[in-house]
């Protein structure tokens, strides 16, 4: 029982961890559509689009995002270029320092920037309003430097470079309005003008993307999914899943045989107290009954103290597993506890092999005549 409760805990655990980081993650739910900017056909991501996919069965949010260069340069920095780009809620980059606890969403003016830059350490600029460069167009292919106050609320790991290498995040207000006036429009009409560079579609479940991305590529978008990279990954988490749980069934059936063994040996060995009962008078069926009722209590008893022995293994296995990293993701990070049905199921298997395993030689030994269960001893 222990055993059990020990493997059920961590596996299951494991398995729920697996399936809402992975299966059900955002990264395997979300669905990217590009602006194709060379292809004079493409269609315009703008407001209109991001309606038309909030209004697709099974979408649980649409995230639009754009980019664009400023630039930053002071006595101890020369100079640095990087993109402002929109946070998308469904890929937050790593903060490593903030100003505040809850930093998203950012609010207007603010921006994140990576640690470091092109070789520039931008850690010290962490709580500081600072003075930014932009572009203003000014004719249809000129413009004129302007600059923009902003204060630096976050600092993230560098090495984060899911929209580029150069990606600093910043409140989605600050993004439109700079990318606004760098295509020469105002900001109100940039989204149905000019348009996003992406959109990231997140659906509601990991089942529902390829209806979803069948919708959006029918409607004529571009538009891909990290599942159709990664086509393998719902099978191989099904088959490691059903893997534990045929393991873990083959370590319950060992451990409750044993116990269906000892009960039935038990029984055996009481026949010449079963003797001395009926002698006295007791019938068979009260006998069977005790003897029965008898090995239950046992096989309850053995279960409580299981349990418990079980929620400590899953604790100590959890807590010398957390010394992996690359198993510390799935693991839970309060005491393990055995789900409420898993317990239940253990306990009731427990208590009905363990009563079966009783049974036979319980009723064998009950029946016997006194003389024959002396004899028998």
């Amino acid at each position: 029982m222990a055993v059990c409760v020990t493997a059920f805990t961590i596996s299951g655990s494991a398995q729920r961890a697996a399936h809402d980081r992975v299966q059900e993650g955002s990264a395997n739910r979300s669905i990217t559509v590009q602006r194709m900017i060379d292809r004079p056909d493409s269609k315009l991501l703008g407001a209109a689009a991001v309606a038309q996919f909030a209004a697709i069965p099974g979408v649980s949010s649409v995230q639009p995002s754009t980019q664009v260069s400023f630039g930053y340069k002071s006595a101890q920095i020369p100079g640095v270029l990087l993109y402002a780009t929109m946070v998308r809620p469904s890929l937050l980059p790593p903060v490593t320092r903030s100003v505040r606890t809850k930093l998203f969403p950012l609010r207007t003016g603010e921006v994140v920037l990576p640690s470091s830059s092109q070789g520039m350490n931008l850690s010290q600029l962490l709580g500081q309003s600072i003075t930014v460069s932009t572009t203003l167009r000014t004719s249809r292919n000129s413009g004129t430097g302007t600059t923009a106050k902003v204060r630096v609320v976050g600092l993230f790991d560098p090495s984060w470079q899911i929209d580029g290498p150069d990606a600093a995040y910043a409140a989605d207000t600050t993004v439109v309005d700079w990318a606004a006036a760098l295509e020469g429009v105002s900001p109100q009409q940039f989204p149905s003008t000019i348009g996003y560079s992406q959109v990231t579609i997140l659906a509601t479940s990991a089942d529902d993307v390829p209806a979803v991305l069948h919708t959006v590529q029918q409607d004529g978008y571009g538009a891909t999914t990290l599942q159709q990279e990664m086509t393998a990954l719902p099978g191989v988490l099904d088959l490691i899943r059903v893997v534990g749980q045929v393991l873990i069934v083959v370590l319950g059936l060992i451990a409750l045989v044993g116990a269906l063994v000892v009960s039935g040996a038990l029984s055996r060995q009481r026949v010449r107290e079963i003797g001395i009962l009926k002698a006295v008078g007791f019938r068979s069926r009260v006998v069977l009954t005790m003897l029965v009722l008898e090995m239950a209590i046992v096989a309850a008893a053995g279960a409580i103290v299981g349990t418990v022995l079980g929620t400590g293994g899953a604790a100590v296995a959890v807590a010398a597993l957390r010394g992996q990293s690359n198993l510390t993701a799935f693991l839970p990070s309060s005491t393990p506890l055995p789900s409420a049905a898993v317990l239940g199921g253990l306990i009731l298997l427990t208590l009905g092999i363990t009563v079966a395993g009783a049974w036979l030689p319980a009723r064998r030994a009950a029946g016997l005549a006194p003389s024959s269960a002396m004899n028998e001893w």
